[in-house]
């Protein structure tokens, strides 16, 4: 019986968490395909503009990603707390918000492209397709956004299967989209770019009609979608992940554009290090979205022992899993470089990096589903705060003490900068324990 007890909650986190892991692979595969088909085109600088633009849009809706995290948090505490009819009331009002931001960002669509293309500098030859891949891109804001607020909620209500059906079914028309247009109708980026919106759309009405099918197969009568509070709800929970998220990525921003400062074959080294890291945290996210399902759901049903059960499953896995990548990543890290690259000094420098990869790694591995578990009691102020000061002193602190002259002085802040966002997620989690800790003696007394 005790072995149950100690198997069960690891097993269950897997087997969220295992759908999301998929979902979420898919996702730099489907930029490996685009950029695949591009640089199959007649020209060069249509793989560059792909890329680029890619990239740029990466970061400009995923300034935006706080529809899902927010959603999620939500959502999952209203089904723990077997209110369905709430959980209906919040994505609605989140796929408004995603409407209204996609929306405005058409509207203001030209204003923001010329902007990117001033901070990016593209070539001569490389503008005229970057900024049509842009501008079609921006066309797809809408669906966009609102697909990230529906996984959300599917991924709030524990329906991890579905995201994942869902992720790779868009990932696929995708890719399909993309060739016939770009190879075969000779559209070129504007194809890739025609495709990738094409696919969002079609992946918004897809889920929309899921949410319909859920909702109606419930039987849940709403009565109005607006909820008091709720509005004034979602901006309390939403603005700290959004100033989060704009942190986060400044960051990684400033730390390509230091190397670029170095020299190309320095710029290059980093860039296969990100790629590394970024394949891992995808992995990794998968259990931080299982965490805050369960987070979420326990603090719904004000179930401490639910709670105190997925905090150590989540931190179990997510080291177990980090050991593993970084195993494979040191056996295997070398082989993996020169398929990437065919210029050989820049697999002997990235080479030289593992080992700050490695610890990099480790130091964010616990972040990771650290976000997750404060996503899903939403205390999106604390996550906040603690990439404030991570950034802050983490960042941009350890760099003016140790400078910016060498690639090893931007992976030892990079370094710092890991080690405080987790340390400071970290010295909040006694809080959060004890506040669910005392809210589940108040419902569930006898406990």
């Amino acid at each position: 019986m005790r072995s149950h007890i100690s198997v069960e909650p690891v097993r269950r986190l897997w087997h969220l968490a295992w759908p999301l892991i998929i979902a979420n692979i898919a996702t730099p595969l489907l930029g490996l395909a685009d950029a695949a088909i591009a640089g199959h085109l007649d020209q060069a600088y249509y793989l560059a503009a792909v890329t680029v633009g890619a990239e740029l849009l990466v970061i400009f809706f995923g300034t935006f990603s706080f529809l899902r995290m927010g959603t999620t948090g939500l959502v999952a505490q209203a089904v723990g707390s077997n209110d369905q009819a709430h959980a209906f009331r919040i994505v609605a009002n989140s796929v408004l918000l995603a409407l209204g931001i996609g929306i405005l960002l058409l509207l203001l669509g030209a204003q923001a492209i010329d902007s990117l293309l001033q901070f990016a500098e593209p070539s001569a030859e490389m503008t005229d397709p970057l900024q049509e891949y842009l501008a079609i891109r921006l066309w797809g804001a809408p669906a966009n956004l609102t697909l990230i607020a529906l996984t959300g909620w599917f991924i709030g209500q524990g329906l991890t299967r579905v995201a994942l059906y869902l992720s790779v079914g868009i990932n696929v028309l995708n890719i399909v989209g993309n060739y016939l247009l770009a190879i075969e109708l000779q559209l070129n980026s504007y194809g890739i770019a025609l495709g990738t919106v094409i696919s969002e759309y079609a992946g918004a009405v897809i889920a929309s009609y899921v949410l319909w099918r859920k909702f109606t197969l419930s039987r849940v009568v709403i009565a109005s979608i607006q909820a008091s509070g709720l509005w004034l709800q979602l901006v309390k929970i939403n603005t700290p992940l959004m100033l989060r998220t704009i942190l986060l990525h400044s960051v990684f921003v400033t730390l390509s554009v230091f190397a670029a400062r170095l020299g190309v074959q320095e710029a290059a080294a980093i860039g296969l290090i990100l790629v590394l890291l970024a394949t891992a945290a995808y992995a990794l996210d998968g259990f931080a979205y299982a965490s805050e399902i369960e987070a979420g759901q326990a603090l719904g049903e004000r179930q401490f022992i639910r709670f105190k059960e997925s905090l150590w499953a989540g931190a179990i896995l997510s080291l177990i899993s980090t050991a593993i990548i970084v195993l494979i990543a040191n056996l295997f890290h070398s082989q993996l470089f020169q398929t990437l690259t065919n210029f050989q000094n820049v697999v002997a420098e990235a080479n030289a990096l593992i080992t700050w990869f490695t610890w990099i790694l480790l130091a964010l591995c616990w972040s990771y589903w650290l976000d997750g578990v404060f996503i899903g009691v939403t205390k999106t102020i604390d996550m906040c705060l603690a990439m404030c000061i991570a950034t802050a002193f983490g960042w941009y602190g350890s760099l003016w003490l140790i400078g910016t002259n060498s690639l090893d002085q931007l992976m030892a802040g990079f370094l710092i900068f890991s080690a405080i966002r987790t340390i400071t997620l970290a010295v909040r989690l006694p809080a959060v324990i004890f506040e669910l800790k005392h809210l589940s003696i108040q419902t569930h007394p006898k406990s």
